[in-house]
């Protein structure tokens, strides 16, 4: 297994909501990771047959597996943003909307207070 599928599968592992209704999406999640990570692999066998004279095309680049598969995890809320968390938030924000948060959500400037 590639880095790809081996996050996905610790990640899958340690997601308790995930039931039999997911298999699907699950299955397909696992094939792109799959894909993702034999890439290379793809594309160094597709040169090596047209080197060989064999007129078949050569994949270039995958622009759609990795946002597909970030689709996925989200449909599967396997990220953090789907599941609510805010992630990178600085202590400054938190502090400040947890300050909103206690007066109400509201803020000095719109009051005209500061």
């Amino acid at each position: 297994m590639g880095d790809v599928q081996d996050g996905l599968e610790r990640s899958i592992s340690a997601a308790t909501h995930l039931t039999s209704l997911d298999d699907g999406a699950v299955a397909a999640l696992r094939a792109l990771a799959s894909k993702i990570d034999n890439w290379d692999a793809v594309v160094d066998a597709a040169m090596e047959q047209a080197e060989d004279g064999k007129k078949l095309p050569v994949p270039l680049h995958d622009n759609v597996s990795i946002p597909t598969f970030l689709k996925y995890c989200e449909a599967l809320k396997l990220t953090p943003a789907s599941r609510g968390v805010t992630v990178g938030e600085s202590d400054a924000k938190g502090k400040l909307a947890q300050m909103r948060l206690v007066r109400g959500g509201k803020n000095d400037a719109a009051e005209g207070t500061g």
